[in-house]
């Protein structure tokens, strides 16, 4: 039977020092990489919530607002604020929106939809040229990466959502 070696400081002990060095290198380096997704998470980046969560654009027919990231099945809304001047006012989305997001509700709704080589606009009324604002409430239906067009007006972008499990 092998007995273990006896420390300087008196413990009788078979350690195996090198191991244990590298194991605690590889749990501080976790703990970095931990810390680093909860920075991320307060920012907003894993979802809703949070300073960098939503996108601004501004066009010169008005603005719109949309998450950066979002939840698979999770509802979440896209903002757009069309300047005054007009009668009537369009928001259009490209195909690709539509593939990945159900739209369970428009407020206010649309006077007319119409379905374009592209994708779907919406026409909304305005009084006496009055600015409109419209909010489409969302929900994605699978998680992954989605490039848009938007339009307002038909002044345009190309957005993109990143959708999380």
């Amino acid at each position: 039977m092998q007995v273990p070696p006896i420390r300087d400081d008196g413990l009788q002990l078979d350690e195996k020092r090198n191991f244990h060095r590298v194991f605690w290198i590889v749990e501080r380096v976790a703990w970095v990489v931990f810390a680093f997704i909860l920075v991320l998470a307060l920012l907003g980046l894993t979802g809703s919530g949070g300073y960098l969560s939503r996108i601004t654009q501004t066009l010169s027919t008005g603005e719109v607002e949309y998450p950066r990231v979002t939840r698979w099945q999770a509802t979440d809304e896209l903002r757009a604020s069309f300047k005054g001047g007009a009668q009537t006012h369009r928001l259009s989305l490209g195909y690709s929106f539509f593939e990945s997001f159900e739209v369970e509700a428009i407020q206010p709704e649309p006077e007319r939809t119409v379905t374009l080589p592209e994708g779907v606009a919406m026409e909304f009324a305005a009084e006496e040229g009055a600015p409109v604002n419209v909010t489409l409430h969302m929900r994605s239906l699978h998680s992954g990466w989605v490039n848009y067009r938007l339009d307002l007006d038909g002044d345009g972008v190309d957005a993109s959502i990143l959708i999380l499990p």
